[in-house]
């Protein structure tokens, strides 16, 4: 591990990249934030109703 870190601390501007992965994280963890915020409280509870729902018909249609 201490080549790779000689290497990239070598590299003239490498920092630059760190800031840009550290953004685009940044920035999609605030809009999958703010998307789900935004999602009504009963499509939230219709998707969970389907998930489980979803797995009681398989096990119905099973035993038949």
């Amino acid at each position: 591990m201490k080549i790779v870190s000689n290497l990239l601390t070598s590299i003239e501007g490498i920092q630059i990249f760190y800031i840009i992965g550290l953004l685009i994280f940044v920035l999609l963890f605030i809009v999958i934030f703010i998307r789900t915020m935004r999602i009504p409280n009963q499509e939230m509870e219709d998707i969970k109703n389907s998930i489980l729902m979803d797995g009681e018909s398989n096990d119905i249609n099973t035993s038949n």
